[in-house]
């Protein structure tokens, strides 16, 4: 039970069911708008979100395996991660969690690929960006890592859309990851903060630990900022109900209110009350654009 713990979290489950979930709620945006359509094989699009979704379920786990391989020699010096599996020796050798990882990852894209070329094609640009762009990359050379990694987190939105629908591109699922994309300088950075000797010890160059907690605040705080203007374009572009600007707009203010306090008192207990809030807002803003879809 202790070996199929550590191998449960080496795909880190809250992370990737995060990641899951919103592609869901795209895919589920687009039976809601009527764009639906079946595919090569013949299955409604109903099943093909059904189907692609459990798709991104070993894809992603399999993607954030391949990371924590990746990334095992800064686990291993960070306090918040150095009791992972890799680093706290319960995954030995640390090449298990790659092939692990790897076998994870085909699993996922076997079914995209059958699915829908165009939903296989962004699960394989996703997986790159995460693994090669960011990780094996960027995350050790540039403060703006985060910023060329964060495409991969809007790749599920892009994944379910296209299984469902056929279609490569739509401006409601590029607008849905494009906000995904805006939201993680806030929810990472704000850890950042919280955690920048960790990076400094491991010599991880975060925005925060590298040029500061002022500097990374305003970075925050002007993404934050710029949250209400893309989710009224999604509302718009989308002819979402009413209750969508509501809900959504309540939740861009929290965020703008907590990325303000950081700003005006940046501090690391600050900085770790608006991540606290990063993750619910992500998870609420899905489920209310799904659920408003019509």
């Amino acid at each position: 039970m202790e070996s199929l713990r550590a191998y449960v979290e080496v795909c880190k489950p809250r992370v990737m069911a995060l990641l899951v979930f919103s592609g869901l709620a795209s895919g589920l945006t687009a039976l809601r708008i009527g764009l639906g359509a079946s595919n090569p094989l013949g299955l409604g699009s109903s099943l093909s979100l059904i189907l692609s979704t459990l798709a991104l379920i070993p894809l992603v786990s399999g993607a954030n395996a391949i990371t924590c391989y990746i990334d095992r020699d800064i686990d291993a010096v960070m306090e918040r991660t150095r009791n992972r599996p890799i680093p706290s020796g319960r995954i030995d050798p640390p090449v298990k969690a790659l092939y692990y990882g790897i076998i994870l990852s085909i699993l996922g894209l076997i079914p995209l690929l059958i699915l829908s070329l165009p939903a296989f094609l962004w699960a394989l640009f996703g997986l790159f960006d995460s693994a090669v762009i960011y990780n094996l990359l960027t995350k050790r050379r540039t403060v703006w890592n985060i910023v060329l990694g964060s495409p991969a987190g809007g790749a599920p939105s892009m994944i379910c859309w296209s299984a469902v629908t056929g279609q490569p591109l739509h401006p409601v699922p590029l607008l849905l990851a494009a906000l995904i994309v805006l939201w993680t300088p806030s929810h990472i950075w704000s850890l950042a903060i919280r955690y920048s000797d960790d990076y400094r010890r491991a010599g991880v160059p975060m925005l925060p630990s590298r040029l500061g907690f002022r500097s990374a605040t305003r970075c925050i705080a002007f993404t934050t900022i710029l949250l209400p203007v893309l989710s009224t374009i999604l509302g718009v572009v989308g002819r979402f109900h009413i209750g969508f600007y509501i809900i959504v707009h309540s939740l861009n203010l929290v965020m703008i209110l907590l990325s303000l306090s950081l700003l005006l008192r940046p501090s690391p207990e600050n900085a770790y009350r608006l991540f606290k809030f990063t993750s619910p807002y992500l998870a609420v803003m899905l489920t209310v654009t799904a659920l408003s879809a019509h």
